[in-house]
């Protein structure tokens, strides 16, 4: 499916007319005066997922014959640390793709252009609204959201059939805190009646604590904050707010988990997949894994559903994941670059292209709306995209992130409870006084 977007806004019915009929089907009108050399850093890894810039490079180019887009594959391993270096050098790219998570210091530090002085809030309403609030540092946009997920929780029906005894059903999806650890409670009976412990036993969840699981355990964290109805920073990201009474009681929830036994102490997926555990806050990105998994492995029956909030009816916050686009301030052809990025960023036919094959999720209106993503296994993703929570617009989130990751992981191991957000608030508090001082 394609759609023709018109992306300048012309005065007079007249000359709006003769637009629409000279636009490109691919995307927005071509540009024809646009001309010079552009580098794009795109994260490479497969013929696969390299397939769609590819494609949009040959339609963008065949529109624009005056420029040139030079891709340059990178490894998303340390991404985000070679940008920054290729920055202070001259070997910098024009555009680069990376996760959102820095997008905000990049801008603080001056490092990343002002795209909304590049006109792109032209294309605002194209975006999903929760996704265009992420793209925003001191009211401009500073980069194109590219590429999205959200967590939601997958659950494994098999064994939650087999701790009750009979068949799991829709009806005895927890839908409050209580009722969750109900089902903790009913799995650490089975473990005892089976004698299961060890790398036997069965546990109800597994939280994002430990070693690896930096991003994942902050998330975690500020989606069960917001489920409770906090907060990290206020609105306006001046405040650090992570020791409020309702950041306290998602702490105590958390550990909680740990407590009674019903999370191993470190983050274990492989355990989700080999049906020890019950119910896990996941993204998308594993429903092919899931399938696979759901077809050859007898003890599990992986279904999905939006994440379970603390109170029946109450907030179901799920965090957001993101990949964006941004240029860099010292490019000497941001004309072609923001050009380039709108396209990449608007266009359903390469948003499909390039999320389908990962099982990521389309940032624009349209393509969310396409068919690969209305078959059943994506409805609790749809919906839990209604329902986000995103990382705040700060330059400090990296400390934020180090500072949450590892309480999550001393929370599950009851060796902090929820006063120690006290402590995290003046130790965030101090990170946010010296970037203002800087």
């Amino acid at each position: 499916m394609k759609r023709k977007f018109i992306k300048k806004v012309i005065s007079g019915a007249l000359a709006c007319t003769m637009l629409v009929g000279a636009c490109a089907t691919f995307g927005a009108c071509a540009n024809k005066s646009l001309e010079g050399e552009i580098k794009i850093w795109w994260p490479g890894g497969s013929d696969i997922t390299e397939a769609a810039i590819r494609k949009a490079k040959e339609n963008y180019e065949a529109e624009h014959e005056g420029v040139k887009i030079n891709v340059v594959y990178q490894s998303t391993s340390d991404f985000y640390a070679s940008y920054t270096m290729a920055i202070m050098g001259n070997d910098f790219p024009d555009i680069a793709y990376i996760d959102h998570v820095y997008v905000q210091r990049l801008a603080y530090d001056g490092l990343i252009a002002n795209l909304s002085d590049l006109g792109v809030d032209e294309v605002k309403d194209e975006y999903i609204d929760s996704l265009w609030d992420t793209t925003q540092y001191e009211g401009s946009a500073y980069a194109l959201p590219m590429s999205a997920n959200v967590l939601a929780t997958a659950y494994n029906r098999k064994l939650l059939s087999d701790v009750l005894g009979r068949e799991f059903t829709d009806e005895d999806y927890p839908e409050n805190w209580e009722e969750f650890l109900a089902l903790g409670k009913n799995i650490d009976e089975y473990n005892t009646a089976k004698g299961l412990t060890g790398n036997d036993k069965l546990y109800l969840t597994t939280v994002p604590a430990g070693t690896g699981a930096e991003s994942m355990g902050a998330l975690y964290f500020m989606a069960y904050a917001a489920r409770e109805g906090g907060s990290l920073m206020s609105e306006d990201l001046t405040e650090i707010t992570v020791a409020s009474e309702a950041n306290k009681r998602a702490a105590e929830k958390i550990a909680e988990l740990g407590s009674k036994g019903y999370t191993p102490t470190n983050f274990s997926e492989s355990k989700f997949e080999t049906g020890k555990v019950a119910f896990i806050e996941m993204g998308p990105w594993k429903l092919t894994d899931y399938s696979r998994i759901s077809a050859s492995v007898e003890a599990c029956d992986i279904d999905y559903k939006p994440v379970i909030p603390v109170t029946t009816g109450g907030n179901a916050q799920g965090a957001l994941g993101l990949y964006s686009l941004v240029i860099t301030k010292k490019s000497t052809k941001k004309d072609i670059a923001v050009d380039f990025i709108k396209y990449l960023t608007t266009n359903e036919e390469i948003q499909i292209a390039h999320n389908s094959v990962q099982n990521l999720m389309p940032v624009t209106k349209t393509a969310i709306a396409n068919e690969f993503y209305q078959k059943p296994e994506w409805s609790a993703f749809i919906t839990q995209f209604r329902n986000v929570v995103a990382r705040p617009g700060s330059a400090a989130w990296p400390a934020i992130q180090r500072s949450l990751s590892e309480y999550v992981t001393e929370l599950v191991a009851g060796s902090r409870d929820s006063s120690y957000l006290d402590a995290i608030q003046i130790r965030l508090e101090e990170t946010l006084e010296d970037l203002d001082d800087e």
